[in-house]
């Protein structure tokens, strides 16, 4: 008995002084031993959590988990051991585990921190599944008020996103799931001020809620203001693209396709964004297009090792049956192909982009405090413009400098022109 007791006080010495490998030997030891008890099982834990080796210190915890807990700071260490598990292999650890580890960590007395690491854990794999249902579940149990709003530190470097931010993103979109509109446009407006740095990912939310309601102008607008900036990432461009394919612009929406898929860097990334321009392509009777496409998306799903759905095997035998050629194609030859559709639209998108209206002067109209736009009234004609291209308030009447590209009237169905470039006159009075 004096012995283990000799044992227990230097194995709690060693790990004061940060020795866990000399430390962990002896807790292995007293562990196996006949003298086991909480306070070597919390030291125990410790090494083995500090030193990263959670496979056995689960099986640490499932050996003890017939006794039942009386101290806490054998609780804490068992929590701190499945946070650290799951944040070092959380890649590989699937979703319906952590979401049984999060409540086997609540039913444990989890303080606040803990509770909070957890829960974002969870509704991070949730989203990446696009699990919402499960998100719904744990969102609500975080505070947002106890959450940073300093910009999180990575190894690569800092980032735009805090946990504050990444929680309100979660919960807008629990929000959709639970078709409580309403409330997720209110959460968005609420935290605009809070945005600006990510407001792509939420304004894109926003267009979804109202592509939802079905007010597909609403989408489109918030969607196309988006896509203006050169540097946009392809997945908004393809989010823009189904819209207007809903709305019923099929050849705008396929343009807009085929401009996301120049954006893709990473092909096997972007595999949806070739079914959908296979399908499109179909519905507007482009079977080369699509027969391509598909095949691209099928090869892609082959490389990976991902599940071909029957939807995507019945519509490359359809287009099969359109080719007089049945050759067969491997994967670098079928991206080529892919490739010069994608091009040819992005040179004679370029090409169109060239025919800019230069050095025009009009003054502002039907200037309304609730619509984000207005128009520009030259001596010819009317030109469309976003308020908040103007630097100053967009008053009725105000005298402006501009330029103009083309554009696609929604409701007329028809070519139009935006303005952009757009300057107060010289002799406007701030």
């Amino acid at each position: 008995m004096e012995n283990t007791q000799l044992k227990k006080q230097q194995a709690n010495l060693l790990r004061k002084q940060g020795s866990f490998k000399e430390a962990l030997i002896i807790y292995r030891e007293l562990f196996t031993g006949e003298n086991r008890d909480e306070y070597n099982t919390a030291g125990y834990l410790h090494c083995l959590r500090k030193l990263k080796m959670f496979e056995e210190a689960l099986d640490v915890i499932k050996k003890y988990d017939g006794a039942s807990f009386e101290q806490d700071w054998c609780k804490n260490e068992i929590i701190w051991t499945y946070i650290g598990n799951i944040k070092l292999n959380f890649e590989n650890i699937n979703l319906s585990s952590i979401s049984h580890t999060t409540q086997r960590i609540f039913d444990l007395n989890a303080d606040d921190l803990q509770k909070k690491l957890i829960v974002l854990l969870v509704l991070k794999k949730a989203k990446q599944f696009k699990k919402w249902d499960i998100a719904c579940q744990w969102v609500d149990e975080v505070d947002p008020s106890t959450l940073e709003k300093e910009p999180i530190t990575l190894s690569k470097g800092k980032t735009v996103w805090s946990n504050y931010l990444i929680w309100h993103h979660y919960k807008i979109n629990c929000l959709i799931h639970q078709k409580m509109y309403k409330e997720a446009i209110e959460l968005i407006d609420n935290i605009k001020h809070e945005t600006t740095l990510v407001s792509k990912y939420f304004l894109r939310l926003k267009a979804t809620i109202y592509e939802q309601l079905g007010q597909f102008e609403k989408s489109i607008e918030i969607l196309e203001k988006l896509c203006e900036n050169k540097y946009i990432d392809w997945w908004v461009v393809h989010q823009y693209a189904n819209v207007l394919s809903i709305a019923g612009n099929k050849d705008l929406a396929l343009e807009k396709l085929y401009l996301a898929a120049t954006k893709s860097q990473k092909i096997k990334n972007a595999v949806t964004l070739f079914y959908d321009i296979a399908i499109l392509c179909k519905e507007t009777n482009k079977l080369e297009e699509s027969y391509h496409h598909i095949l691209l998306c099928k090869i892609i799903r082959e490389k990976n090792d991902w599940p071909i759905s029957s939807d995507i095997e019945k519509l490359l035998k359809e287009m099969e049956l359109h080719r007089d050629s049945n050759n067969l194609m491997d994967y670098k030859h079928v991206l080529e192909q892919c490739k010069k559709y994608w091009n040819k639209n992005d040179s004679e998108r370029n090409k169109e982009n060239k025919q800019i209206k230069k050095a025009l002067t009009g003054y502002l109209i039907q200037v309304k405090e609730d619509k984000p736009f207005c128009f520009i009234k030259s001596k010819t004609e009317s030109y469309f413009c976003y308020k908040s291209d103007i630097k100053v308030k967009a008053v009725e009447g105000l005298e402006v400098n501009f330029n103009a590209i083309p554009s696609f009237d929604k409701k007329k169905k028809q070519e139009s022109w935006k303005a952009i470039d757009i300057e107060v006159c010289r002799n406007y009075d701030n």
